[in-house]
């Protein structure tokens, strides 16, 4: 099931069930833009992949001295 897109065109999806979890939880997965390279995922979307949050983070600036995310 589709999720949601970054601002990168990255776009992610979870199972629509646990049934082929090891460990229970919903599989999360990404599709890439621009090649497989983790390092594009922005942290938003990097905690949402690996289960620190249940929702996708906010991707607006919360400080002024914030950047936008650059991959390596």
């Amino acid at each position: 099931m589709f999720i949601g897109r970054d601002n990168a065109g990255n776009r992610y999806f979870e199972a629509k069930d646990n049934s082929d979890s090891y460990d229970g939880r919903k599989r999360r997965w990404v599709i890439y833009a621009k090649g497989a390279e983790a390092t594009n995922v922005p942290p938003e979307w990097h905690a949402w992949l690996h289960h620190v949050t249940d929702a996708p983070l906010s991707e607006t600036k919360l400080y002024p001295w914030q950047q936008d995310h650059r991959p390596n």
